[in-house]
């Protein structure tokens, strides 16, 4: 007699996809409200105790107890745009979507981790996707996996997108599965399936523990959370109801952080300064430290700024409101970057207007004819405080490669010019309302890797402020200049070519000549090539706001710039994806991906496998984008590097 987890299906799937319903799977006697009690069945999803026909993506209430559901088939966008999904049920349940019809690449996009009443969809923030993008005509396969224990039972998924409002997904939208699409096709491909989804192999060696091949892995509690991954957390892995707590006040479950694979510890998983509850709610990622400065809906501003200004990143009509410019004031946001060849400001090379000091050059050049080691970068800027009365405590934060300098208001703030690269530095300092600060900003690379990164922190609010937000400079083409240091010389000018435009170093000389740097102002001249022309034509503005007209013949035109070469490195994996060895011979190539969109770098280049790096000549101006894969023997493609940028004046 053939044991029940042997026996075929109940129903065969049909073998093309039939219009107006999905195909409900109901597996019974199985107690317990956590999932990983229905998918650790050795019947699970091949033989259900019945199949029915589901013609809508919604159940009604107090079928039976302790039994599991498994809904499967395609769902197709009437129209193409944006799409969000919102799941509730009665216990856990999870809705996944594939971004094909592919089932094996269907992954969970919302979820119930206890459990709600029927169509409530904001009990759990997992309840709700983040926004997903459909195209018209194209069907999708996805599941629902659901759990009843004891009490009331339920499910239902909704979604809403572009012309139509929040609704439950009706059959003409929906087509069964084929016979062809099961989530894993064989033993070995679940096995894998499941290791990849969790990332299990890969959090044992991480964190140098023993790996326990058991499948599924080892979950104690059968809360659905990996057993390590708890006890690296501080959590228990004995007691299944911390994975509805929320330790780190983010508004994630940890259920919902394990499934993010986050940190359930830290309300800032990577350090943004955007809650990771937040960033999982505007469908942006809490892993990604890059993402805050990104413009997610394209409005023109930052979507940490968005948050700090509680407008919503992912809406384009939503945006801050900008504060008027003060009058006749020619200020523009960011700070004035003087760049120099050798670690100590030796030889200038050119200055020009960023947005803010923090950079990540890689193993690259700024630009112009700087090295690509051993260069020196010192801005300039003036920091207006974002409060409107009183005063506050500014903390002053810096992560470089190699070394640092912060000065505000004349005070050396932070000195990090030597140390350990891995460390954070930080000073505070009192700010008044009303009053403006001179800013410097240090740095110098000496080999390998060259970083920087500047955070400014409101410690009255907690806020991370924007560049934008508090660095204002007069723009170096400005024809109206302060002249901060009192030295007959326009702050502009000094910054332009090299000099310092908060001290008085009117007198000092920067050239063979014997030149001091008011002379060759008044020259007309370079203060570090005296044979080459520096006029400037326009008006100081002291104090008490009188002007003094300082003429001279126009600035030539410069010299074009050569196109700088852009070098990319890497270091050769040692592992795959699963957490197996890569021996190097098994490695056939490495592709990059380049380009000046950051979604879609379209231009592709094969590297050989002996080589690490790569040099990129003749890029144009702007932002550029790369990313790289891994290509072994077999003609098998690593998942993409992280996208790394480099910004070409």
């Amino acid at each position: 007699m053939r044991g029940v987890d042997s026996l075929p299906p109940t129903a065969a799937l049909p073998e093309s996809s039939e219009a107006g319903w999905a195909e409900l799977r109901y597996f019974d006697g199985v107690s317990g409200n956590s999932l990983a009690q229905l998918t650790s069945l050795s019947r699970y999803p091949d033989n259900p105790d019945q199949v029915l026909e589901l013609t809508r993506l919604s159940v009604s209430p107090n079928r039976a107890d302790n039994y599991g559901s498994l809904v499967r088939g395609f769902i197709e966008a009437p129209a193409s745009g944006l799409y969000k999904f919102y799941v509730s049920g009665d216990d856990e349940t999870q809705f996944l979507l594939s971004p094909s019809q592919n089932a094996s690449d269907a992954r969970v996009i919302a979820s119930v981790t206890g459990w709600t009443s029927a169509r409530d969809y904001s009990k759990y923030s997992s309840q709700v996707s983040a926004v997903q993008e459909l195209t018209a005509g194209k069907r999708y396969y996805f599941e629902l996996r659901h759990k009843e224990g004891g009490g009331g039972d339920h499910f239902s998924v909704a979604w809403e997108g572009p012309g139509f409002g929040r609704s439950v997904i009706d059959s003409q939208y929906l087509y069964s599965p084929r016979q062809e699409s099961q989530l894993y096709p064989d033993t070995a491909d679940a096995r894998r399936g499941f290791s990849a989804g969790y990332r299990v192999g890969f959090f044992d060696g991480e964190h140098n523990l023993p790996f326990n091949d058991a499948y599924p892995p080892l979950d104690e509690d059968q809360d659905g959370l990996y057993d390590n991954w708890e006890v690296q957390a501080g959590l228990n892995p004995a007691d299944p109801e911390d994975a509805n707590a929320d330790p780190d006040n983010d508004l994630l479950t940890t259920a919902d952080e394990y499934q993010l694979w986050i940190d359930p510890t830290s309300a800032d998983t990577d350090g943004d300064s955007i809650p990771d509850g937040a960033e999982f709610a505007y469908g942006l990622d809490p892993a990604d430290p890059l993402d805050a400065e990104r413009d997610a809906d394209g409005d023109g501003y930052s979507n940490l700024r968005e948050y700090n200004e509680g407008t919503d990143p992912s809406n384009p009509d939503d945006k801050p409101v900008e504060p008027e410019a003060p009058v006749d004031v020619p200020y523009t946001q960011g700070l004035v970057g003087q760049y120099f060849s050798g670690r100590n400001f030796e030889t200038f090379d050119f200055a020009r207007l960023d947005e803010s000091p923090t950079n990540s050059w890689g193993g690259g050049s700024p630009g112009g004819n700087l090295p690509n080691d051993r260069f020196s970068v010192r801005w300039y800027s003036t920091l207006v405080p974002a409060f409107d009365s009183g005063q506050r405590n500014y903390e002053f934060r810096i992560s470089r490669d190699d070394g640092a300098r912060l000065y505000v208001g004349g005070d050396l703030i932070i000195d990090a010019w030597t140390g350990m690269n891995s460390t954070t530095y930080r000073g505070q300092k009192v700010l008044l309302s009303g009053e403006s600060y001179p800013v410097t900003v240090e740095y110098n690379e000496g080999y390998g890797g060259a970083s920087i990164t500047l955070q400014v922190v409101d410690l009255s609010s907690g806020q991370t402020l924007t560049p934008s937000d508090i660095f204002r400079v007069t723009p170096l083409d400005s024809s109206i200049s302060a002249d901060t240091d009192g030295d007959s010389i326009p702050d502009t000018w000094e910054m332009k070519y090299g000099s310092d435009p908060w001290e008085d170093d009117s007198n000092q000389v920067l050239n063979n000549e014997g030149l001091s740097v008011l002379e060759a102002f008044n020259s007309g001249v370079s203060p570090r090539a005296p044979d080459q022309p520096a006029a400037w034509e326009g008006a100081i503005v002291s104090s008490d706001d009188s002007t003094t007209s300082e003429p001279s013949a126009p600035e030539p035109e410069p010299e074009p710039t050569p196109s700088p070469i852009v070098t990319l490195s890497w270091t050769a994996p040692g592992t795959r994806i699963d957490g197996s060895s890569i021996a190097l011979s098994e490695i056939a190539s490495y592709r990059i991906n380049y380009g000046q969109s950051e979604t879609n770098p379209e231009n592709v280049v094969t590297v050989p496998s002996e080589q690490t790096s790569f040099e990129f000549k003749d890029l144009g101006s702007g932002v550029w984008y790369f990313y790289l894969r891994t290509v072994d023997q077999n003609g098998l493609l690593s998942p993409p590097s992280n996208t790394v940028q480099y910004r070409i004046q």
